[in-house]
């Protein structure tokens, strides 16, 4: 299946658009929406488009630190892939049976001791909007390091951190 897309984007938001199209690009065309219906892919374009456009109300310095995953990420393992832009993230992932169903965005805040944050605003489980997930990170030229689950609060506000494995690593290498 081959479609194209045509997205317009607002001027001036100060945003590399680039880096957005090659995701929905890498996506649409590598992946050949084998499992991805069209009405999947303009959903997870919107959020891509979306989150990529807006421009978080935080402080300066805060703001500094969350540039730092500015841009489109791959996970090594090619099953997953996020924008990440100033404050706000997206991404999308395969389930258990490798379909393109997961869908989650939102927003992140970077903390001073090498954490970051996820808060769910939009999820394709609706049982995980509202939960923020802490994460420990380390970023190495194009590489993040992050594991997960530091601390977990659903959406409901309790702490499940203790039924998260302990070990939960994920890497992701910078698109360019």
């Amino acid at each position: 299946m081959e479609m194209n897309t045509l997205l317009i984007f607002p001027e001036n938001n100060g945003i590399n658009m680039s880096i957005l199209a090659r995701l929905l690009i890498y996506i649409s065309h590598h992946l050949k929406l084998t499992y991805m219906s069209t009405k999947t892919f303009l959903s997870i374009a919107t959020l891509l488009f979306f989150f990529s456009a807006v421009s978080p109300q935080s402080a300066h310095s805060q703001k500094n630190s969350a540039a730092t995953f500015n841009g489109a990420w791959r996970s090594v393992d090619n099953k997953g892939f996020s924008v990440m832009h100033d404050g706000y993230f997206n991404g999308v992932g395969q389930d258990s049976t490798g379909k393109w169903t997961e869908v989650h965005a939102g927003t992140y805040t970077v903390d001073s001791d090498s954490t970051i944050t996820f808060k769910v605003l939009y999820s394709s489980h609706p049982d995980h909007i509202g939960a923020a997930n802490t994460a420990v990170y380390s970023i190495t030229g194009d590489n993040v390091k992050m594991r997960h689950f530091k601390k977990l609060v659903d959406a409901q506000g309790k702490d499940i951190t203790d039924q998260m494995p302990k070990d939960a690593w994920e890497t992701s290498t910078r698109l360019k």
